[in-house]
């Protein structure tokens, strides 16, 4: 692996880049872009009416798109190793079309200069269509490449095989049951056991000891594919592993599950119980 792409694993898969933070601060960007290069379909309406309109634009599509990504990740589980492009191109397909009648409507909101007044609403759609659902489709695969593309980075199995046992604490014979699709995900990408996994818009952070990745993948999905008892899902948005749940503690009045690895996650007053008696039973 060369320090670049030594790099790259290390930056996305920090903890100091979140993948909101991350579409946040690009949409921010593609809505400056736009507004200053006015492209062909939104020309000669100004800067300043430009910034509004693509705010209101992105503001609408970029949430659509995760919407409709977090679908693909659910429905989409072709195992092949192209499935992250898969789903990414499908979900930007799906999210463009869907998009077409809300650009439509906001070109006619922003009086933006279209085919004339006798153009039919099918027309009008069509002609949408055609200047959206390729543009869209392009830009929200080059909006995830950076975090796809990190899986071309990982490790490969080879040099995991020996390793990946421990993700699940299974022997690694040959006759042991095929991992179900998450845990064959995580297997090609990491090593170590499993610690925890944090879901981040349409994507899942898994934390392991051996260190952390990220992927496409639906946080329900992952936790229902660990086996039974595996872990606890302390909060909507995290799983934790019952061997590395080390203790409770309080930050500005709200709850945390301390980790083995030294890092906490927030614990939800629905799942406070189920914690503190797993600490009970482990201390016992």
């Amino acid at each position: 692996m060369s320090d670049a792409n030594r790099g790259a694993v290390s930056w996305f898969n920090s903890n100091a880049v979140s993948v909101c933070r991350y579409f946040i601060c690009t949409s921010l960007a593609l809505i400056v872009i736009f507004a200053w290069i006015e492209p062909s379909g939104a020309s000669g309406i100004g800067f300043w009416k430009g910034l509004l309109f693509w705010a209101v634009q992105i503001s609408i599509l970029i949430p659509l798109l995760i919407a409709v990504q977090h679908l693909a990740s659910h429905y989409v589980n072709l195992q092949t190793p192209q499935n992250a492009w898969v789903q990414t191109t499908l979900s930007g397909l799906v999210g463009a079309i869907l998009f077409v009648p809300i650009a439509y409507f906001l070109d006619t909101i922003f009086a933006i200069p279209g085919d004339g007044p006798n153009v039919g609403l099918v027309a009008g759609l069509l002609d949408e269509a055609s200047g959206v659902v390729v543009p869209v489709t392009v830009t929200w695969l080059a909006l995830n490449a950076p975090w796809i593309f990190q899986l071309d980075f990982s490790r490969k199995r080879s040099e995991v095989a020996e390793q990946t046992s421990t993700l699940t604490g299974a022997d690694p014979s040959p006759l042991v049951e095929q991992p179900t699709r998450f845990l064959q995900e995580l297997r090609n990408r990491a090593a170590g056991d499993l610690i925890s996994i944090s879901s981040e818009l349409h994507y899942v952070r898994v934390v392991t000891t051996e260190g952390e990745v990220m992927f496409l993948y639906n946080l329900k999905d992952a936790i229902d594919e660990l086996p039974a008892g595996s872990g606890v899902h302390i909060h909507r948005s995290h799983w934790v592993s019952r061997e590395h749940v080390k203790g409770l503690g309080k930050k500005n009045g709200h709850s945390e599950c301390i980790l083995s690895n030294g890092r906490s996650l927030p614990v939800s007053r629905r799942k406070f119980s189920e914690v503190k008696d797993l600490l009970t039973s482990t201390v016992s």
